[in-house]
């Protein structure tokens, strides 16, 4: 009968000895016979199987390939394998799923649509290594198809014959061919017609003909016999490959020989407009998420094959032939009946450049126009006008400098257009526009125009700065308090103090700190270039025979023709003079009855503009990603997280209709990402335009830019005093903001506030570089251990980490309560994690190694304030008895989709794919292969592929390659090489980084797969340190991932224990094993020898992972037979 009973020690020792004794020969005989990595000598047989208007289907038989667990496997045009991308296409048909090799031998079929096949080429099948282009390093195997004239016919019908060698192929000579004589036959059901296409004006009935087009011209393009159902196969993206992939309609420069039947490469067709032709019973067949792709430029093939199409012409980037209308098939796919052509008389757009080659008061503004692709004209009106006011322009005025420009030969001229430096207003932008001679510009008329970048330094040489000036005026003048002089000073620019001093005039060189002058004051705090001081000089001390003038200097200096900033006469009259000397008035005449003096104007408020500018793009500046700065400069200040800037001169807003603009002082700068943001957003301008709206304006490499609408219905409007106060009007960003300002940067504004008054400064603020990003110095790894002892580890642990299962150590020293201590594993140094010490200053860590760790020597170490080491020698098994093999697993995740986000907005970039593919919102690999082991939860799953981030031009370049998934218990980890730069500009190249981490307490094995749902996962400490920006502990976005295992995982073997002649069967049966040529087979034999001994000394189980818990009993038992 059957028992269960405990397993005697002894028993349990031997049977262990035994196990371990006969892994270690079949390892070695695995080892032995390991086959190479490329089968030089692969050979293939390729038949086919059936032909019919379905396709061509081919049996492959292959032999003589590597010891591979799959292949990659195509049909292909002979010898066009450098024209193919993995399974991405360029070929008839593709193996899917991938071909297994089993003892260097596969068997599969494969189907070619009809539609990818082309009877005048030969083919071949290839069979390659999977994740690689094939190439003379990765091809396995090939070998030629036959394919006879009858099985063509049968696939692509009849070739065609020549009607003047078969006279009976004349209807005429066979009454039976005439369809009137035959009402059995339907005209309805003969072949389309050959494609052909007819190339309209934009009205759809005028033939386009020799009529000259250029750029923004539309043309109609009607198509017949385009067979809705052709062009089946193709690169299968967006269009799956089994569909229609239609035919692509092309405005466009395409060289003599265009025609993709031809093999003529892409760059023989130069891409102006595109019309995707395509019938709408199979773009409905398209999965949706490609489908807005295609609809963009799709237009509709019907069941008769026409189509109409309407493009828009434009240049196309490169001029390898003529201009034109093509169409040829779409998605990859070759059809030469499609490959139709209609020339065009279309010209290259012109173009004009506006460059600024002088700059002065005196000789005005020299702007050099320069023209090209002009085609045919001979002569041109070229003139200088501010910017969109090409209507005012007359054969008198309307332009500040104009050329008739003649005798224009290729279609380029150069001219030079000076305009007077009193004629210009720096609170306008300029342009230059060329048209056509003996017209008004206009749309019709104007071939090109170009706008004039003028730079702040070449406006300040054409409009120079008024230069500082000192005003003065007698305040008072007695005997008793002398002479009291008001100065005051402007224009000083970005003076912040200054000595001021009343002197005799002329003497300046007789002053020093401690006299020389009659008065003086150290004035501090100077803001806007200007100051008010008065001066007091004792009347002792004056000499009505002289003359005084006051003076104003730089700070710390002594007054000379170098420092002296300005200088002002002091006008005292002589009733004044009589006042200081003590000359006695004459006695008044009676005093008339004064009248009543007008009342003094109010002082008009000083005008300002407060505006944060944007929170989150100023947070972003000065964040960890970009790690930037913010300076402000040129008279603006900031003040409670908002720029504030003064007044100035300029403007016509007009007070009475509320209409006009008005100009403020000041430049904020904003850079980032190691200089390559650089933004500069300076003397803003507000135009109202309405009592409900208004444009703000900054200025941008010279040129005045509308950056931002302001909605003024939402402001709250105050009048006082002759100003008038909008606060925080709404505020969105414009097209031209965006992309000439913020270099393609979108972002939210904040709302502005500003005050319409007189010219005044900006408030009391900072200046300078107002913030900055906290530069944190990254700690670089050591490449040896900095320790080789120190941890301590109990032995049982220690074990368990030399087996690659999880261990704890503990190591001391630290300061208490330490953070950031770094757990790296050597050889090659892997940050694993990063631990926190207690308030002993002792550091613990709980863990597994990584998958991927060779076994050999290694050396565990905790980085910190001081470094602690522990040398081991890691000896994982190989493989564990009765792990789940694991095949065509898949793995969903997006990373992380505000950094996605970030890639295509700010950074202005993408990522490019490398056998992984984008379904929003998540990278899909597919095909990965590697083991589990259900008992311990453990395993390595291999998907390949690589994931390339760039963007700020490159600033950003970091890649994402060799994905897996590592299973270690109740924790798993995604796991890639990580290389290039980072977000933060760091290089980077390291190995195994457990990137992201996941729970996996609940995972179970259920109808043959691990399957997890949308789980969440988290960044790593080591995916912190790797890829930079982002905290450890991030969330990032869920993963799925279904692992397909082989039918047994997680399930009981049975308990029945094999007779002695199923023993003896089972050894011989190992016995007569096939083995390869040459290789040894008496492992094999020792190792059934074994087996038997194993069965006939108390039985064998070999068995998987036991519903042991599930029934509360962890004793070790054996079914045993008594």
């Amino acid at each position: 009968m059957n028992a269960t009973a405990s397993a005697p020690t002894e028993s349990r020792r031997i049977r262990v000895l035994l196990a371990a004794f006969l892994s270690f020969l079949l390892i070695a005989a695995g080892a032995v016979i390991v086959p190479p990595a490329h089968a030089a000598d692969g050979s293939v047989t390729a038949s086919v199987t059936s032909a019919g208007s379905a396709g061509l289907t081919v049996q492959v038989e292959a032999t003589g390939l590597p010891g591979v667990p799959s292949v990659y496997a195509a049909l292909i045009v002979k010898g066009t394998e450098g024209g193919l991308s993995g399974p991405g296409g360029g070929y008839a048909a593709f193996a899917q799923p991938f071909p297994t090799v089993s003892a260097g031998a596969t068997s599969f079929t494969l189907t070619a649509p009809a539609g990818s096949l082309d009877r005048a080429q030969v083919y071949e099948v290839l069979i390659w290594q999977q994740h690689s282009i094939p190439n003379a390093e990765t091809i396995y195997a090939r070998g030629d198809v036959a394919v006879s004239a009858a099985q063509w016919d049968s696939v692509l019908g009849a070739a065609p014959t020549d009607p003047g060698t078969d006279p009976g192929t004349d209807p005429g000579t066979d009454p039976g061919t005439d369809p009137g004589t035959d009402p059995g036959t339907d005209p309805g059901t003969k072949q389309p017609t050959e494609p052909s296409i007819a190339v309209f004006l934009a009205d759809g009935s005028t033939p386009v003909g020799t009529t000259p087009l250029k750029a923004g011209d539309k043309v109609v393009v009607k198509g017949s016999g385009y067979d809705p159902t052709a062009n089946v196969g193709g690169r299968g993206v967006p269009i799956p490959a089994n569909l229609p992939q239609g035919t692509y309609v092309v405005f466009g420069n395409f060289a003599a020989t265009w025609q993709p039947s031809s093999g003529a490469a892409s760059s023989t067709r130069s891409i102006g407009a595109q019309a995707w032709a395509l019938s709408e019973t199979v773009l409905n067949q398209v999965p949706a998420q490609y489908q807005a792709a295609i609809r963009g430029q799709w237009v509709d093939i019907a069941a008769d094959g026409t189509f109409r199409a309407t493009l828009t012409l434009k240049d196309a980037a490169a001029t390898p032939g003529s201009y034109g209308i093509y169409t040829y098939g779409a998605g990859g796919v070759t059809n030469a009946a499609q490959e139709k052509s209609v020339p065009l008389a279309y010209g290259p757009t012109p173009t004009l450049t506006a460059t600024v080659t002088a700059a002065t008061a005196a000789d005005g503004l020299t702007v050099t126009a320069a023209g090209s692709k002009l085609g045919s004209v001979t002569g041109a009106y070229v003139a200088l006008i501010e910017k969109g006011t090409e209507a005012d322009v007359t054969a008198g005025g309307g332009f500040l400098a104009m050329q008739y420009v003649r005798g224009i030969t290729g279609g380029a001229f150069s001219v030079d257009l000076t305009a007077p430096a009193d004629t210009l207003d720096r609170t306008k932008t300029y342009e230059v526009i060329a048209w056509q001679q003996h017209t008004m510009p206009n749309a019709g008329t104007i071939y090109a125009r170009s706008t004039v970048a003028i730079s702040d330094a070449q406006w300040n040489a054409l409009l120079p700065a008024p230069a500082p000036a000192v005003t003065t005026t007698v305040k008072s003048a007695t005997a008793a308090e002398g002479l009291t002089v008001a100065a005051a000073g402007t224009d000083l620019g970005a003076v912040t103090g200054a000595y001021v001093a009343l002197i005799e005039k002329g003497t300046e060189a007789d002053v020093t700190a401690g006299g020389g002058f009659l008065a003086m004051q150290y004035v501090r705090g100077i803001t806007g270039g200007a100051f008010s001081v008065d001066l007091t000089a004792p009347a002792d001390t004056l000499d009505r025979t002289k003359t005084y003038e006051v003076i104003a200097w730089q700070q710390h200096t002594m007054p000379n023709a170098g420092t002296i900033y300005a200088r002002s006469t002091v006008a005292v009259t002589p009733a004044q003079w009589d006042a200081i000397t003590g000359k006695k008035p004459e006695t008044p005449k009676p005093p008339t009855k004064p009248t009543t003096p007008a009342k003094p104007a109010a002082t008009v408020p000083g005008g300002l503009l407060r505006w944060g500018i944007s929170t989150s793009f100023t947070e972003y500046v000065v964040g960890d990603i970009a790690k930037g700065a913010i300076d402000v400069s040129g008279g603006a200040t900031r003040s409670g997280g908002r720029f504030q800037f003064g007044q100035t001169v300029g403007g016509d807003y007009d007070r009475a209709s509320g209409l006009g603009s008005v100009v403020y002082r000041g430049a904020v700068r904003f850079t980032g990402h190691g200089g390559v943001l650089d933004v500069t957003v300076s003397n803003p301008q507000i135009r109202i335009t309405s009592a409900q709206s208004a444009t703000l304006s900054v200025t941008h490499a010279g040129a005045t830019v509308p950056f931002a609408t302001l909605d003024l219905s939402k402001a709250t409007v105050v009048k006082s005093n002759g100003a008038v106060t909008y606060a925080a009007a709404p505020a969105s960003l414009t097209a031209a903001g965006r992309d000439t300002v913020l270099s393609g940067f979108s972002t939210n504004l904040d709302p502005v506030s500003f005050t319409i008054g007189s010219v005044a400064a900006a408030p009391s603020g900072t200046t300078g570089t107002v913030a900055a990003a906290v530069v944190k110095v990254k700690r670089e790894i050591p490449s040896t251990p900095p320790a080789t002892d120190g941890i301590e580890i109990a032995e049982g642990e220690l074990a368990a980490l030399q087996a690659g299962r999880s261990a704890t150590f503990t190591a001391s020293g630290f300061e208490p309560n330490e953070t950031g201590i770094r757990v790296v594993v050597y050889s090659t140094p892997v940050l694993l994690d990063t631990v926190t010490a207690d308030a002993a200053g002792v550091a613990t860590w709980t863990g597994t190694l990584p998958a991927g760790l060779e076994d050999g020597a290694h050396t565990l170490t905790l980085q910190g304030s001081v470094d602690r080491g522990l040398a081991f020698t890691l000896t994982r098994q190989t493989a564990a008895l009765g792990a789940c093999t694991v095949e065509g697993a898949t793995l969903e995740w997006g990373y992380k989709e505000s950094f996605r986000t970030y890639i295509e907005g700010i950074a202005a970039g993408g990522w490019t794919l490398t056998d992984v593919t984008y379904d929003y919102p998540d990278y899909v690999w597919t095909g990965g292969a590697g083991s589990f082991d259900d008992e311990t939860r453990t395993g390595l799953v291999t998907f390949g592929g690589s994931i390339r981030f760039t963007g700020h031009g490159g600033a950003l370049d970091t890649t994402l390659v060799n994905a897996r998934l590592e299973l270690a218990g109740d924790t798993g980890y995604i796991v890639f090489d990580v290389l290039g730069t980072t977000q933060d500009g760091q290089s980077v190249d390291q190995k195994g980084v457990r990137l992201a981490e996941f729970d996996l307490a609940d995972a179970v094995v259920v109808d043959g797969s691990l399957s997890l749902d949308e789980v969440p996962t988290s960044l790593t400490e080591a995916g912190a340190a790797a890829f930079g920006t982002y905290a450890a502990g991030e969330e990032l976005d869920p993963l799925t991932a279904v692992l397909p295992v082989d039918s047994e995982c997680g399930v009981t073997a049975p308990a029945d224990v094999p007779d002695e002649s199923e023993g003896t069967a089972a050894a011989a049966s190992v016995t007569a094993a096939t083995v390869p040529d040459g290789a040894p087979i008496w492992p094999w034999i020792v190792g059934g020898l074994l087996i038997v001994a194993l069965g006939v000394g108390g039985g064998v189980l070999i068995g998987r992972r036991t519903a042991r818990g599930a029934r509360g009993d962890e004793s070790s038992e054996l079914a045993t037979e008594v």
